[in-house]
């Protein structure tokens, strides 16, 4: 069976992680990982919790040595957690809070070596991730260090830029994108991240400065946005790197011109990982990455990979202009179809977002047999102005109703917005 190492770098000197204000080493990493393996109390599973991304790289790697499976839950919410808690009985948990004590106990520590028997193989399941539910229910989905390592790797040298980047990311490690993408590029393909997690755009301008350069911010559209209004002025960018959604080509030339850098998106899923990658200001379509290849049969789309074990079914549609360039032509839930007529749930958002004074807006269905109904944040407007404004633009049948104004729409750590957080939204404006 083959085996995969655990941490490709070499020397115990190279830097491995940027950690409150100071530089870890390797030798400091490999000491500080086996020490808190060994403190791990038996289980089958681990809820890593923290947000701190080096408590997370720490944990994660103490629960591959003691071979116990990484659960990845889709939020934080105490509801999410107790049902993974009961459907995954033999677990501890790891948050911020506790590895930072074992940091501390261990922080004279340092290994002269590392160790080659750090490696697992392929196949070895290391983590469950979980679907977001903004289509539904959430699903587990097991990961094997194999698919983890590979798309890593190839997340490195085909979007990040090649090894020893500095990597700033506004994306949970709990994530896909946010784990192969920001995280595990540390072991696999000496990245080096900084640890926070920065929210505010001063926060982002901070934690780029204190990283040395090349740097690459790792984060997401509805960040992305926030940025840019803001006007800050960020470091020298190496590159940018987006997820979770397609982020508009405006907004990635304004982005390019405004901080001199390129702007990459990855396009995956928690089914896959990473899958294809493009530069939204240059060109409409996308490039699997190297291996991958994609297929459609009836109009229901499959992705390949050499570190998968099969093909991955895909809820998107696609439009092939080989099998390794495709147009993404939205999902196949996002399409509604009232009277008789078909409409995609993403263009009817995007009229609503060119409305004047619309500053974020989703369009989603309440239930299958429902018309379409919207949540929009217009500070200053009513529902009757942008409704006036959609009819001169959309078919009658497609108008939303209702259309809510909201403060703030409730999206996730990662932009998203899950389908029973929505229903709640409606339900409260019935009741």
């Amino acid at each position: 069976m083959q085996a995969l190492r655990l941490l490709t770098i070499d020397s115990t000197d190279a830097r491995i992680a940027h950690y409150r204000d100071a530089t870890i080493s390797a030798g400091q990493f490999v000491a500080q990982a086996e020490y808190l393996a060994r403190a791990l109390p038996a289980a089958e599973h681990v809820f890593n919790l923290a947000e701190n991304r080096y408590h997370f790289l720490l944990a994660w790697v103490a629960a591959c040595l003691r071979e116990q499976v990484t659960l990845l839950p889709p939020s934080q919410s105490d509801d999410v957690l107790a049902k993974l808690r009961r459907t995954y009985p033999s677990h501890h948990t790891l948050d911020d809070e506790s590895i930072a004590r074992f940091i501390t106990h261990s922080a004279t520590l340092r290994s002269e070596t590392i160790p080659l028997h750090w490696q697992l193989p392929a196949a070895r399941i290391v983590a469950i991730a979980f679907t977001s539910g903004s289509t539904g229910a959430s699903m587990p989905h097991p990961k094997s260090w194999g698919s983890l390592f590979h798309n890593s790797r190839l997340a490195a040298a085909e979007v990040l830029g090649g090894t020893n980047r500095s990597l700033v990311s506004t994306v949970p490690a709990q994530h896909m994108y946010g784990l192969e993408a920001s995280l595990l590029s540390t072991l696999t393909a000496e990245s080096f991240p900084y640890d926070d997690k920065p929210f505010y755009p001063a926060d982002v301008r901070r934690a780029l400065a204190s990283m040395p350069a090349p740097r690459v911010l790792v984060t997401t559209p509805a960040h992305l946005k926030v940025l840019a209004e803001s006007a800050v002025e960020l470091p020298t960018l190496d590159r940018v790197v987006s997820a979770t959604a397609p982020l508009p080509v405006e907004l990635a030339r304004r982005i390019e011109i405004a901080w001199q850098t390129a702007l990459v998106e990855i396009y995956g899923c928690t089914e896959a990982g990473v899958m294809a990658h493009r530069r939204p200001s240059q060109s409409e379509s996308w490039r699997t990455f190297n291996g991958g290849r994609m297929s459609t049969s009836s109009g229901a789309a499959e992705y390949f990979a050499p570190q998968l074990q099969g093909p991955v079914p895909l809820q998107d549609v696609l439009e092939l202009r080989s099998a390794t360039e495709f147009f993404l032509r939205g999902r196949d839930a996002d399409m509604i179809k009232v009277a008789g007529k078909r409409a995609s749930l993403q263009e009817l958002t995007r009229q609503i977002l060119e409305v004047p004074g619309v500053e974020d807006a989703v369009v989603f269905l309440p239930d299958p047999d429902a018309r379409p109904a919207a949540a929009v944040v217009a500070p200053g407007l009513t529902a009757d102005a942008i409704l006036r404004e959609l009819r001169a633009h959309l078919d009658g049948v497609f108008v939303p109703r209702p259309l809510m104004i909201v403060e703030k729409l409730p999206r996730n750590s990662m932009g998203k917005l899950p389908h029973e957080m929505l229903l709640r939204l409606v339900a409260r404006r019935r009741s």
